[in-house]
């Protein structure tokens, strides 16, 4: 398990690539439920709050929206093999990401938080991009800009399906 952490966290850095990324469908379930687990951690953490059932029904659409629209770049390019790799990579890295998020809410506090989201955010499309420039054999700046594509379509999702829940919950106006 040492093992796949390095791989992942070395994928975070850019270093290593998602071909060697465990593609056993018991891993893939893992990273699912630990991505799951890890929101209802940081966005019941983060202002606004949002309640564990909101939290699990925003990190779903995530992984789901990802999920698909990964399939799909993988299937228009004719590499649906990778698609396994390539899931637990970003799943892996999100993982990654999100915990050092979470580590860094609880030593800076959830409401000094501010622009260090945005960076989270930055970092987490760049190793995504890097992913599929990888898994895509493609330039990285287009890898960039299909996870860029992929996340946006992820939160109008996640606006057109919770935008009134996840504005009664917080108190903020979304979309």
């Amino acid at each position: 398990m040492t093992a796949v952490l390095k791989l992942l966290f070395g994928i975070c850095l850019l270093r290593n690539g998602p071909e060697s990324v465990p593609t056993q469908a018991w891993f893939l379930v893992t990273l699912v439920a630990a991505n799951l687990a890890l929101a209802v951690f940081v966005l019941g953490a983060v202002p606004p709050a949002l309640s564990a059932g909101l939290a699990l029904n925003v990190a779903l659409i995530a992984i789901t929206t990802t999920a698909a629209l990964t399939w799909f770049a993988l299937y228009v390019r004719n590499l649906e093999p990778r698609f396994p790799a390539t899931l637990g990579a970003m799943l892996g890295t999100q993982l990654i990401i999100g915990a050092a998020m979470w580590i860094g809410i609880y030593i800076v506090g959830p409401d000094r938080v501010g622009d260090a989201r945005i960076a989270f955010l930055i970092w987490t499309v760049v190793v995504a991009g890097f992913i599929l420039h990888r898994a895509l054999g493609c330039k990285l700046w287009v890898g960039i800009l299909v996870a860029f594509g992929i996340r946006a379509v992820g939160h109008i999702i996640t606006i057109a399906a919770l935008g009134a829940a996840i504005t009664a919950a917080g108190g903020v106006r979304v979309g």
